[in-house]
């Protein structure tokens, strides 16, 4: 009986003692000597005091000066109602591609950058963008017709066009009357009959074009009725036969102006922009489609906003896109740089569109889109083939083969 006691008066001890330990003690049952540690919340202490608010946003462009200076403005805009700091990087137009590749793939990506709208969906479809509308919609916001199927791929949106910037065949009738002509030529055949025409005399140019991009030359072919992903093989050879006689620069040559005027060039591809700054009453601009031809403007330069996949704030940065292609802040670039906005309904009769262009505004407003042609290598790979047609580097054979490939 005693040792019975014995053994409850050890229970009651061993129970005591279990009880008086400290509660902070622990027992660690994970066999990891290095337990895993929480991560720290990420909303603890935000930098600008509120939760999901941003101090500033960093955008990278390419711009005239006087672009520049309007696209300031609009943005110190939108810091007052926002107060949002908009810090902006202009580039040289020369340097633009290499910067946009490096801000892409490399470097420390910018909450925005522009880019030609033709090439939106290349850097989408290689995974370096964000769709625009994973973030917010932008109402009241469309732009021309034309414009969206270079935009859109998978589902989403991947740019918010800026403006356009259509090409244009520019000449002096009187030049054109002395070669036998007293309109531009609208056909395989009559650009042929100009161009005999023009070899009668030494030293004298058929067409003066741009290199560094397929536009020019896109211009020439749709005045002839094709395309540059036309298989229409008696294009390519004319093309690869005349441009011995094609003027081609690399950069933009002021020049081209006056070799126009001199008769020096019977025609010359431009952009609508540099024909509003340097065209004159002597000269005449036209553009290489009608509304009737049915086909999209593949000669339509265009610039975009797109969201790097990098973005640091990719909701305030749409915020700003929202403000900036908004009807005020278009008309207001419109009226302030003499460019054309991308955003439709500025086009549209109760806007009574009063600037002067060499073509009627219907043909901005065709509801026929741009064709949904999937070329393999994107965009790139046709400003690249253009550039080895036109300097001489690949033969019409060679660019057929390439067309053929990339539509396959």
């Amino acid at each position: 009986m005693l040792k019975r006691k014995n053994y409850w008066l050890l229970f009651a001890i061993l129970l005591l003692s279990l009880t008086s330990l400290s509660p902070s003690m622990e027992l660690n049952t994970n066999n990891d000597p290095h337990p895993m540690k929480k991560p720290q919340s990420q909303s603890t202490n935000p930098s600008s005091g509120e939760e999901g608010t941003i101090d500033s946003l960093r955008i990278t462009v390419s711009l005239n000066s006087e672009e520049f200076n309007e696209l300031e403005l609009l943005s110190n805009r939108y810091t007052l109602e926002s107060g949002v700091k908009v810090i902006l990087r202009n580039i040289d137009s020369e340097d633009a591609d290499e910067v946009l590749k490096h801000d892409l793939t490399i470097g420390d990506s910018p909450d925005i950058v522009m880019a030609d709208g033709r090439s939106i969906l290349d850097w989408a479809t290689r995974g370096y963008l964000l769709p625009v509308d994973v973030y917010q919609s932008i109402p009241g916001t469309a732009p021309l017709t034309q414009l969206i199927p270079w935009m859109q791929w998978n589902g989403y949106n991947w740019g918010v066009p800026l403006d356009i910037d259509p090409y244009v065949l520019v000449y002096s009738p009187q030049r054109l009357a002395e070669l036998g002509f007293t309109t531009l030529p609208r056909s395989l055949e009559q650009w042929n009959t100009l161009l005999q025409n023009v070899l009668k005399e030494q030293g004298k140019y058929l067409l003066a074009m741009d290199t560094r991009n397929p536009y020019g030359l896109s211009a020439v072919m749709e005045s002839m009725n094709s395309s540059l992903l036309s298989d229409n093989q008696e294009v390519i050879n004319w093309t690869q036969n005349a441009r011995s006689y094609f003027y081609l620069t690399s950069r933009y040559n002021k020049d081209v102006w006056d070799m126009i005027q001199s008769g020096s060039v019977a025609v010359a591809a431009l952009p609508l922009s540099e024909w509003k700054k340097h065209g004159n009453s002597s000269l005449v601009a036209e553009a290489p489609l009608t509304a009737s031809n049915g086909r999209g403007l593949e000669s339509y330069y265009s610039r975009s906003f797109a969201l790097p996949a990098q973005s640091p704030n990719p909701k305030e940065a749409v915020n700003w896109l929202t403000f900036i292609t908004s009807e005020d802040s278009q008309m207001d670039w419109l009226e302030n740089t003499g460019s054309l906005p991308a955003l439709d309904v500025l086009y549209r009769s109760e806007h009574d569109f009063k600037y002067r262009l060499p073509f009627g505004v219907e043909l901005l407003l065709t509801e026929e889109t741009a064709p949904e042609v999937e070329f393999q290598g994107g965009w790139s790979k046709i400003v690249e083939a253009v550039s080895l047609l036109l300097t001489g580097k690949m033969d019409a054979a060679g660019y057929k083969d390439f067309i053929k490939e990339g539509l396959e």
